[in-house]
């Protein structure tokens, strides 16, 4: 439920739309054609504002997302981990409890000048896990035999940024590793939830783009929820 508190200025602005739709909808100068426009407006908001609600309840409170015991079938027990994410309690996996005798580097890659959007902006101010922004170029070549990317590098804007940021990942992932890269998708089922904010998410392809480029490949992938998907990368096995 606090994911979806983020972004309560969307939802007020939702209540007050609707409210000014419903006035228009009762004044008894309205023509029918208006009304008619304001009670499609009044369905549309509440639609979207309900299935957003409903789907950020499902994603991160009822799902075995944040409880991370999925990582145990996509993975074998790691002896060292990193996990990526934008420093929020509500995206962060307790690897540190699911795999205990490993080795473990969380890294924090938030940007603020970079990541503007309003609701991480205020997500960090309040639940922040208190990490500060870390460099990767502190982890060794190879180092990770898991590497968990959560729900952090869609907030990478720019196309240059991610396609470094991947390249990174696949350095520091272990020639027998995995690289789990955990996302939303701009797709018909996130359209028909958040309408307009699916922008903010990618399509599948380009977290398909991005493994390709830096020489991963896929191992396998899966819906967690209609609104994430896993995907598991490699790097390639060499004979």
């Amino acid at each position: 439920m606090r994911i979806a508190s983020y972004n309560r200025p969307l939802y007020a602005a939702a209540a007050l739309g609707v409210l000014a739709a419903l006035v228009v909808t009762l004044l008894p100068g309205t023509p029918p054609a208006l009304r008619w426009i304001a009670a499609l407006g009044i369905a549309v908001i509440v639609w979207f504002a309900c299935a957003s609600f409903l789907a950020f309840h499902w994603m991160f409170d009822r799902s075995e997302l944040l409880a991370g015991d999925w990582l145990k079938t996509e993975v074998a027990a790691p002896e060292r981990w990193v996990q990526f994410n934008v420093g929020l309690e509500e995206t962060t996996v307790p690897l540190d409890e699911i795999f205990p005798h490993a080795a473990g580097k969380m890294l924090d890659i938030y940007d603020p000048k970079a990541m503007t959007e309003p609701a991480i902006t205020r997500a960090r101010r309040e639940r922040s896990t208190g990490t500060t922004a870390s460099d990767s170029a502190s982890v060794d070549n190879g180092w990770g035999d898991l590497v968990l990317v959560m729900l952090a590098a869609h907030e990478i804007r720019d196309r240059s940024a991610r396609e470094r940021f991947f390249l990174d990942v696949a350095r520091i992932v272990s020639p027998a590793g995995k690289v789990i890269v955990v996302e939303h998708l701009r797709d018909l089922a996130a359209a028909l939830t958040f309408g307009p904010g699916a922008l903010h998410f990618f399509p599948r392809s380009e977290w398909l783009r991005l493994g390709t480029l830096s020489g991963l490949d896929l191992e396998r992938e899966r819906r967690m929820t209609p609104f994430v998907r896993v995907f598991v990368f490699r790097p390639p096995q060499r004979l």
